[in-house]
């Protein structure tokens, strides 16, 4: 599961990226996109949610993919490892889909479960290479 959940983090940025790139495009124009954009979308509103949804996606995939590469590379995956792949990656869609839409709430909750399970999977990887 977690090679699963690294392949799936590296679609999810795909996706971000693509949304993001998609709305810009339908917002500003392919004139724009091809520019170098020293003028600013802004951040507010759909075009903003979804620059920050990517940043943050980025940073996330950067916390988790050296935790979970170790990880498996060590063999130390284990039903709990497991588990916690599958929520991080389950956590990201939802925390993906919540900034779009703007909910908030669903987006914290989200983030949160995903930061508990880069933090296990850390503590995890610790314990395997030991």
């Amino acid at each position: 599961m977690e090679l699963f959940a690294l392949l799936g983090i590296g679609m999810l940025t795909f996706l971000a990226a693509a949304v993001q790139h998609l709305y810009t495009v339908r917002l500003r124009g392919v004139v724009f996109v091809m520019t170098d954009r020293s003028e600013p979308l802004g951040d507010a509103g759909f075009a903003g949610r979804a620059a920050r949804a990517l940043r943050n996606t980025v940073e996330s995939a950067a916390m988790y993919a050296p935790a979970a590469t170790a990880l498996v590379l060590s063999g130390g995956q284990t039903p709990l490892t497991s588990a916690a792949a599958g929520a991080y990656l389950l956590a990201r869609c939802g925390f993906l889909l919540a900034y779009w839409v703007g909910l908030n709430r669903l987006r914290s909750g989200c983030w949160a479960i995903g930061m508990a399970a880069i933090l296990l999977t850390y503590a995890a990887t610790a314990f395997a290479l030991t």
